[in-house]
């Protein structure tokens, strides 16, 4: 819906609550060192998500609830490690169809239906791997290259990607421990500063799927009723917006992803994000 009054397929939504703050031991080589804790909520749905007949749906019915805890340390070199730790609950469990049904009505939108046969429970149990490297700025400092690497192991993703982030400023960029594209703009400090950041960001990626939960089912047992195969390979690109005020930062992103189930029905899709931070420093 953040990109399209119409359109309401495949990774349908997804909300997540972060909470986050620094160490107060930065080594020599340290910059910060980061905690996160993180709830999340994603759903996905075939086509539609008004599909009751199985036969017709070209992607299953999913939901995934979680909780996540990372520590992210920022080195002065510009480079960035992040290790995450996930628990949660894939199945009727996760409660995404009473969420999806809820906000169609609030908002009046049609009945979903075909939730019958979604993936089954399972637990959730992930580890997330993510190194990030600034290799460049222009002259001006106005244009960055940032590569990174990502790798997802557990029972519900197993994927490794690879990609790379470039911001284009209005004026010279912030090194990337201090910018709001990567959440590292908080500080132990008061903040007294009016706007620090404003920029775009291009994000493409490509990625290799060894198993999605989502749309294969369980690593240990084929209780769902439809399951696809998750397409080995899938590309996205982001494009958006990042803006940093005193208090809060503001970010808006259209994301197009390929095709992520191996099937001749799905198509690419897109889907826009909106994000919200508040700084209590």
């Amino acid at each position: 819906v953040y990109v399209s009054a119409t359109q309401d397929q495949y990774y349908s939504n997804g909300l997540t609550l972060q909470y986050q703050f620094l160490s107060k031991t930065p080594s020599e080589k340290l910059v910060k060192k980061m905690y996160t804790f993180q709830l999340g909520h994603y759903l996905y749905t075939p086509y539609s998500g008004n599909v009751p007949n199985i036969a017709n749906q070209d992607r299953p019915f999913a939901g995934y609830l979680f909780a996540d805890f990372g520590i992210t340390k920022f080195y002065k070199n510009e480079s960035a490690f992040k290790i995450t730790y996930q628990l949660g609950i894939l199945g009727p469990s996760s409660q995404a169809e009473s969420l999806q049904k809820w906000y169609h009505k609030m908002v009046g939108m049609y009945t979903p239906a075909g939730w019958a046969y979604q993936i089954q429970d399972q637990l959730g149990a992930n580890i997330n791997l993510t190194y990030l490297k600034n290799v460049g700025y222009t002259s001006n400092k106005q244009l960055d290259f940032n590569a990174f690497a990502e790798a997802k192991v557990g029972t519900i993703f197993n994927e490794l990607t690879l990609g790379f982030v470039s911001r284009i400023g209005f004026k010279a960029l912030n090194p990337i421990f201090n910018s709001v594209l990567f959440n590292s703009n908080i500080s132990n400090e008061k903040t007294d500063n009016a706007i620090k950041e404003v920029y775009f960001f291009i994000k493409p990626q490509l990625s290799y799927v060894a198993y999605n939960a989502t749309i294969q089912g369980s690593l240990f047992n084929d209780n769902s009723p439809l399951t696809f195969d998750a397409k080995p390979i899938k590309a996205s690109v982001q494009l958006g917006l990042k803006w940093a005020s005193k208090r809060f930062n503001y970010g808006y992103a259209i994301t197009y992803l390929s095709k992520a189930v191996a099937n001749n029905r799905v198509t690419g899709h897109k889907y826009g994000t909106i994000t919200m931070i508040y700084k209590f420093r």
